[in-house]
């Protein structure tokens, strides 16, 4: 038997049905409490793009269930079950991904309610809505009025409150009571689902933003301005903004007007990143680009510290090797004094960056011998590549090119760590962490990996 409160997942849409057919669907108070848990559920969820609410057996909420409330006889009795639903309503409209409400058949007295605290309405051709707390001598609970009041105008909100009267469908679109009804043949909660998917499409922290200042609304007009100029600018800055400016130009056969981009490769000890780096360099440059070469460690304070460190030249408070995790923060340090003085103003000023390693080589190597989680969170705020090439080798082929180079072997530079750092490459390159990735295989003759690299910054960022 299934449960009266459940959370069905279609992708990142998530569908919250309450199903009691026998009571129409109407709310226990174990049902109030089964929605609050659901609620968390999705509110606490990362990979949930869209909420869609609706009832079972082909018809959505009649209100609350008067046999399980008839219980509730003192006003402070019923003013609690009234807060507890209010509680469970606020949580639904708190919530930063949209909300739909699928309205099949009926939305009766608290089902109403509970539609109206969606941020959508979708209606079957043959639903209604019905403010049926009249009828029953009692007034909304659940925030319904005022919820009621901002959609259709307080006239329209006292007509429905006062009589009762069924709002037919397609009324219901007239007046803003519903969005949308349901084409010939399909239900609400189909329409609903098409419609979340859509939503889901679109970026979420910009669908969030814009919803925030919807709900913000009421704000004077400074502190909306405020508000609206903190959230475009994040949402500007973001990647999902320059991707999308990408994709523009990118369709219009060329690269975005006044702005750069970071290339990144990543790779083992003994790869050849260092040696594609300055030749996809020598590529971009004879097509007329300007392109800043540079890597990590970098050349300036903090990384010469941190190549004394890789040396072995600096020992540890009790002697030995520095602490690991001081290594790791070194590279965080000399990884956004990098940003801030050489990167972005590079960036800024139109040019293409190749950076030989970058974040992926803290998770790789530091995430060895540090928390890989530390290390993630330490690396979070830094700049995400326009483009990642990671150079694919074996340890074995990589410890035969060190060993061929003739010179001294840094801490790092020993199989079974390599090993280690070859299994974290490939956890972070899984991760998704940066994208787009492109995975080269570097075992092909210098030329054949150069031609590669070349083709992926054609493919990926039309250049």
């Amino acid at each position: 038997m299934q449960p009266e409160v459940r959370l069905e997942r279609q992708g990142p849409v998530a569908v919250l049905v309450v199903d009691r057919p026998a009571q129409r669907n109407a709310l226990a108070p174990e049902t109030m409490a089964a929605l609050a848990d659901a609620l968390r559920q999705v509110a606490q969820a990362t990979d949930i793009g869209a909420l869609v609410l609706t009832g079972g057996s082909g018809r959505f909420i009649a209100g609350g269930d008067l046999k399980a409330l008839a219980a509730l006889r003192t006003p402070a009795e019923a003013a609690a079950m009234g807060r507890t639903m209010q509680g469970v309503l606020a949580q639904l409209a708190a919530l930063e991904v949209p909300t739909i409400a699928a309205v099949d058949r009926f939305a009766i007295g608290g089902g109403a309610e509970v539609a109206v605290a969606c941020d959508l309405r979708v209606a079957s051709a043959d639903a209604f809505l019905a403010f049926k707390q009249i009828d029953f001598a009692v007034t909304t609970a659940w925030g319904g009025a005022r919820r009621l009041a901002r959609l259709v105008g307080r006239a329209r909100a006292l007509d429905l409150l006062w009589t009762g009267r069924r709002v037919e469908a397609g009324e219901a679109l007239s007046w803003g009571l519903v969005d949308r009804i349901a084409p010939t043949g399909a239900t609400a909660r189909e329409a609903a689902v098409a419609w979340a998917h859509d939503l889901c499409a679109r970026d979420g922290k910009t669908v969030a933003g814009l919803k925030r200042l919807v709900d913000a609304a009421s704000l004077d007009g400074a502190h909306h301005a405020a508000l609206e100029a903190r959230i475009f600018g994040d949402t500007w800055a973001a990647d999902a903004h320059w991707a999308a400016v990408d994709r523009h130009w990118a369709a219009r056969g060329g690269a975005v007007p006044g702005r750069g981009r970071f290339i990144v490769f990543e790779g083992l000890d003994g790869a050849g990143t260092t040696t594609q780096t300055a030749l996809l360099a020598e590529a971009l440059r004879a097509e007329g680009h300007t392109v800043v070469e540079t890597h990590q460690p970098t050349d300036g304070p903090v990384g010469r510290l941190l190549r004394q460190a890789m040396r072995g030249e600096i020992d540890g408070r009790s002697g030995g090797r520095l602490d690991p995790r001081a290594v790791a923060g070194l590279f965080v340090a000399d990884r956004a004094d990098h940003l801030a003085h050489e990167i972005e103003p590079a960036l800024a000023r139109g040019e293409i960056v190749l950076c030989d390693r970058y974040v992926y080589s803290s998770l790789a190597y530091q995430g060895v011998e540090c928390d890989d989680a530390w290390v993630r969170a330490m690396n979070a705020p830094m700049r995400t590549p326009d483009l990642l090439l990671y150079v694919r080798v074996p340890v074995e082929i990589c410890a035969a090119r060190r060993a061929g180079r003739g010179q001294a072997q840094e801490i790092y530079e020993v199989d079974d760590f390599q090993r280690q750092v070859a299994a974290g490459y490939e956890a972070a390159v899984a991760s998704g962490l940066h994208e787009p990735t492109v995975i080269i295989d570097g075992t092909q003759t210098v030329a054949a990996v150069q031609a590669a690299c070349r083709a992926a910054v054609r493919e990926r960022l039309a250049l």
